[in-house]
């Protein structure tokens, strides 16, 4: 009976481990047709903080500290020592019908299995193709909402219905001619146990006032 207990409790405990929300550290970059710029995201729970890593320094720059639940955000300057609450920006508005195919196309990147969507749209001459996984990434969707980026990338991706979940691994924008403007592509993905200082702004670090 103690072994058949213990045997069901590992099991529970396991399962409850296995379910849980990704947290641990998403390193990606950001390729445009004049710059290359990297970030490091670091998720834990309803946090999100976002880290850019300068071209040239090489060094942490600038963070964005995001928080889920209740949609607050902070922007850092590492350099300044200063930091200010943000507000949401407006959803960007999408012109014209926006099509979205789930293609057949499977293949492996950073170890997680990925499936190939194409969104695009005829009258905004853009189409953005996604390599997505899905594997309790529940952050992303939220984080998008929150931040209403106005970039193709972002605002494209929210056009996939039942979303929730997934995370993309790679994306490549392309204007109407097929030429390739923007991409984005994880370059290293850890699931580790983050410390919640991460998402606090450095005492020692002064409110910006405008």
């Amino acid at each position: 009976m103690k072994k058949l207990f213990f045997g069901a409790l590992s099991f529970i405990i396991c399962t409850s481990v296995f379910a849980q929300s990704f947290e641990g550290t998403i390193e990606f970059k950001k390729q445009t047709l004049t710059d290359t710029v990297n970030y490091i995201y670091y998720v834990k729970n309803d946090m999100v903080r976002i880290d850019e890593i300068g071209s040239r320094s090489k060094k942490v720059e600038g963070s964005f500290i995001v928080d889920l639940k209740s949609g607050k955000m902070f922007s850092i300057s590492h350099e300044r020592k200063l930091y200010s609450e943000q507000s949401p920006g407006t959803p960007a508005v999408v012109n014209g019908k926006t099509e979205v195919t789930k293609t057949k196309n499977a293949k492996t990147l950073q170890g997680y299995k990925c499936i190939e969507y194409i969104v695009k749209n005829k009258e905004e001459g853009v189409e953005v193709s996604y390599w997505i996984t899905s594997d309790k990434f529940d952050f992303f969707v939220k984080l998008l909402k929150i931040l209403n980026r106005k970039d193709k990338s972002s605002v494209y991706f929210q056009q996939i219905t039942d979303a929730e979940g997934m995370f993309p691994f790679f994306s490549a924008q392309k204007n109407s001619e097929g030429k390739e403007e923007t991409r984005l592509e994880v370059t290293k993905i850890q699931k580790k146990i983050i410390d919640a200082a991460n998402f606090e702004v450095p005492k020692n670090y002064q409110k910006f006032q405008k």
